[in-house]
């Protein structure tokens, strides 16, 4: 009887033991399980955000917000925006919102206004602007009201050509001036020489409706 005592507490023991070893390989041999991986997103107050491209600066936003989160940063509570050529500014923007794509090199604008450097030179609004660091465009997908002049204008798209400081005036191009109307195909500003050309069948409405074709 005493023998099988001690058995028993032996072979009780030795199971205690094995649990034990096997517990203690489970949590030292094998690796633990992957930490669950979070985007780091970082805010920043009253910052200055810089485009470059080559090294260049191609545009500089002051925001009093700036929400970073992997490659895509948003902007609010925009200050202003400048675009510059040759390290000169030649564009002067307002939006209400800005987010870049930090790995594509695009940035998008909504409700913005533009304006050049002339007083009494270049007004337009969107309510979407895209610019394009590789292709160094600035898109409107969207209309556009233009103010130059004292004339109005209207397009379904729009797009600036940053070197070439070239705004194209797309599909549906309107302008109008006191009762006249002008209406035709399209339409290109020159912000170097503050010159506007035409291109395309010109109608021309008057107040009574009667168009003529030049």
């Amino acid at each position: 009887m005493e023998l099988n005592s001690k058995l028993k507490k032996g072979l009780i023991i030795a199971a205690a033991l094995s649990v034990l070893a096997f517990l203690a390989y489970r949590f030292f041999a094998q690796p633990p399980p992957p930490a669950v991986s979070v985007p780091p997103s970082v805010q920043l107050l009253e910052s200055r955000l810089v485009g470059r491209k080559d090294g260049v600066r191609q545009w500089e936003i002051l925001a009093q917000s700036v929400l970073q989160t992997g490659d895509t940063v948003t902007l609010t509570n925009l200050d202003e925006m400048i675009m510059f050529q040759d390290q000169e500014p030649y564009l002067f923007i307002d939006a209400d919102t800005a987010v870049w794509n930090r790995k594509q090199d695009i940035l998008h604008l909504h409700q913005a206004i533009v304006r050049d450097d002339g007083e009494e030179g270049l007004y337009l609004e969107s309510d979407l602007l895209i610019w394009e660091g590789g292709r160094e465009t600035l898109t409107s997908p969207g209309p556009v009201f233009i103010l130059w002049e004292g004339m109005e204008i209207t397009a379904s798209e729009m797009v600036l050509e940053s070197q070439h400081r070239l705004l194209h005036l797309m599909d549906s191009v309107q302008i109008r001036d006191g009762s006249l109307l002008w209406q035709m195909s399209k339409a290109v500003y020159d912000l170097d020489r503050g010159q506007m050309d035409f291109y395309g069948s010109l109608l021309l409405e008057g107040e009574d409706g009667h168009g003529e074709n030049d």
